[in-house]
């Protein structure tokens, strides 16, 4: 099992879901928390060390990576549209600051 951390932008992003959008995520999550960096698909790029979870019919995806420097520890660091690819710029973004 992997223990899930949200940074505060994630935090805000999934508070801000609708309850269809929640359910996504909610599963999308227990799925890493199982499978870890095993979940998902991987991210190329900037991106190149997370990996993906994304949902056809919504369009969200949860961007995520390992935490380094512990074990088992996942942080979600955006959830979003693909839309103009905000959501892989906002995880760009986050992991630089």
């Amino acid at each position: 099992m992997h223990d899930i951390i949200f940074n505060k932008f994630s935090q805000r992003e999934y508070d801000n879901l609708d309850v269809s959008q929640k359910v996504f995520v909610t599963k999308g999550l227990k799925r890493i928390e199982e499978k870890g960096m095993g979940a998902g698909q991987p991210l190329r790029g900037e991106l190149a060390h997370c990996r993906k979870l994304k949902n056809n019919r919504s369009g969200l995806r949860i961007v995520f990576v390992e935490v380094e420097g512990k074990i088992e520890v996942i942080e979600i660091i955006a959830i979003g549209k693909r839309s103009d690819k905000e959501v892989y710029k906002d995880a760009i973004k986050r992991l630089r600051d």
